[in-house]
């Protein structure tokens, strides 16, 4: 980790004498209150103590610049509406390649220092890094003053936004990951879809009926891509991730049988295996839309892709349906995996007030717009029927289809988001690549995880 954030420091360095010269202005939540949607003009106009501040700058014609950056799709007409709305602002976007960790570290070395940044996303559990080094602002204040109530607004999804119990994020969107499947498929093979109710066996039992062919003609039953912890959340619908007194939990029964199980797919030849897809730089998008499996376990992000006809052609119907679940104790229709992009305001921003404003008005008022972009809305005052058709609009899916989406659920998580997380996250990567290779057994990968995480734990007390 040292060595990660040092060569993460030099670049920075660097980038601060390359980038230095370059133009721009410069100038576990859950609290109560009433900041739902009816607050979004508040978001707009500013709020609280910065109301004065905006009145002066505008009498003046003085804006404020600052610089948004991120690798999502955009709708343009949400940052157009804000400057509209607020005399004192300009926002700038700076669009970055989604392209894996090469666009946190370039987001890395902008809030280090290496040039003008106010507002950046953090993703998917990779943000906790950056709260517990100090890279984000702290946003509790900003949210009492508001009185928003953060867990009507976003629910189970909170924990991605903080560290410590420190709020450090607002959620923008967020990645809802079940099993999508190819209906058409199921009604070839003369399979009932899934819905909520089903277990692990059936689960294996359905990409066992759906598995067909040999060599390059092969249709598998299943897909589970190698991303970090995408074995694990249907174990964490039983063992959660921390034990009662705080520590490492991975040793529990629920992730060792997941680890296992992914690898027994593997094995059997229901899925392509974790080396298989990592040979032939395999995509969860590219197998199940090139109808080269009858499931995929993949985020709502897949919607970007099912409405991209131009890239990944198919004449097929679509369906979506929860994780399976671990047994028959686990309770139905409450086993989505739910992990969240927040927005942060950079440690060093010179303008965290305006940055704040814009925040509060991406989230809020722009959900509608952000779910036509095919990103699901974190923000949960907004769901209703018209933003589901927003979000599937060329897709080719039904609202029927998604609606359970955008339901209350009861969501798991592929990685933890406490105690530790990035070192607990990190050491799950490069432990379970080992398993996964036959290099290690479950039962070594585990401890040695759960050895490095609670090391970690005890540094932090």
């Amino acid at each position: 980790m040292k060595k990660i954030l040092a060569i993460t420091l030099t670049a920075a360095l660097a980038a601060s004498t390359l980038y230095g010269c370059s133009g721009g202005s410069k100038g576990e939540g859950g609290q109560t209150g009433n900041g739902g949607a009816g607050e979004t003009s508040q978001a707009a106009q500013g709020a609280g103590s910065s109301d004065e501040g905006a009145k002066e700058a505008a009498s003046s014609g003085e804006k404020t610049v600052i610089h948004y950056y991120d690798w999502a799709p955009m709708d343009m007409t949400i940052i157009d509406d804000f400057n509209a709305a607020n005399a004192d602002i300009e926002v700038k976007y700076h669009a970055i390649p989604d392209n894996g960790s090469d666009k946190l570290t370039q987001l890395d070395i902008l809030a280090m220092g290496g040039g003008e940044i106010d507002v950046m996303p953090g993703s998917d559990g990779e943000q906790m890094l950056r709260m517990k080094n100090g890279m984000y602002a702290p946003l509790d204040e900003f949210i009492q003053r508001d009185g928003i109530d953060m867990a009507g607004n976003f629910g189970d999804i909170l924990n991605y936004a903080s560290y410590n119990g420190v709020t450090y994020g607002y959620p923008l969107r967020s990645t809802v990951e079940g099993i999508w499947y190819n209906k058409d498929m199921f009604d070839a093979a003369g399979l009932d879809y899934p819905d909520g109710s089903w277990t692990w066996e059936e689960y294996m039992e359905t990409a066992k009926k759906l598995t067909s062919g040999e060599g390059d003609a092969k249709i598998y039953g299943t897909y589970t891509h190698t991303f970090n912890g995408q074995w694990a959340p249907v174990g964490n619908e039983v063992s959660p991730w921390y034990t009662e007194d705080g520590k490492c939990n991975i040793m529990a029964d629920g992730f060792k049988t997941s680890l296992e199980r992914r690898k027994e797919m593997d094995d059997l030849g229901y899925q392509l295996s974790f080396s298989q897809i990592i040979a032939t730089k395999a995509s969860q998008a590219s197998a199940f839309l090139g109808g080269k499996c009858a499931m995929v376990q993949a985020g709502s992000w897949i919607v970007q892709n099912i409405k991209d006809q131009e890239n990944y052609p198919h004449d097929f119907s679509i369906g979506v349906a929860p994780m399976p679940r671990f047994d028959e104790t686990v309770e139905s229709e409450s086993n989505f995996s739910v992990a969240a992009t927040i927005l942060a305001i950079p440690a060093n921003s010179e303008h965290k007030e305006e940055a704040w404003r814009f925040i509060r008005y991406m989230v809020e008022e722009g959900a509608a717009r952000i779910a036509g972009t095919g990103n699901y809305p974190s923000y949960k005052p907004a769901y209703d029927d018209s933003l589901i058709q927003n979000f599937i609009e060329g897709s080719g899916l039904e609202v029927d289809d998604v609606r359970v989406l955008f339901e209350d659920m009861s969501a798991v998580s592929q990685k933890p988001t406490g105690r530790a997380a990035a070192e607990y996250q990190q050491s799950m990567q490069e432990q379970t690549q080992l398993y996964f290779n036959g290099e290690k057994s479950a039962d070594e990968v585990l401890a040695e995880i759960e050895k490095i995480t609670n090391e970690a734990i005890a540094n932090e007390e």
